[in-house]
């Protein structure tokens, strides 16, 4: 028994010091699911024909991404904040955005962007 509470704390430390890595987000992203569940049934198909599957992220090791939705290319700068786990963009309209992240993982990342709570996939490369 000893073990396993030993072997799920390491587990537990290991996501958790993953997670707040600056590399783990480095990557493409796209938007894979809306995590609230209070979302009505308009706003759930306003994000499932815009931003679901739409929504994509590319997080580069110099500090710059990309973003592009319905057509549109914004870039700036990232800044993974390990304290708060929050993830900084600058150079999008209307100031910095923090993202709140909630858990992650090496191939999906659930961010909190203002009222809503998204769930990001990796996007693999094709060889």
């Amino acid at each position: 028994m000893k073990k396993i509470i030993s072997l799920i704390a390491f587990l537990t430390i290991s996501i958790n010091i993953y997670a707040q890595k600056p590399d783990s987000i480095i990557g493409n992203w796209v938007f894979a699911k809306a995590l609230n569940k209070n979302i009505d049934e308009a706003g759930l198909e306003t994000l499932n024909t815009q931003v679901i599957g739409k929504w994509k992220f590319e997080f580069n090791s110099n500090g710059k991404f990309s973003s592009y939705i319905m057509g549109e290319k914004t870039s700036g700068e990232w800044k993974l904040i390990m304290d708060s786990k929050t993830l900084v963009l600058t150079g999008i309209e209307g100031g910095p955005q923090e993202l709140k992240i909630l858990q992650s993982s090496e191939n999906e990342l659930s961010l909190k962007l203002g009222l809503g709570e998204f769930l990001l996939t990796r996007i693999k490369e094709n060889n």
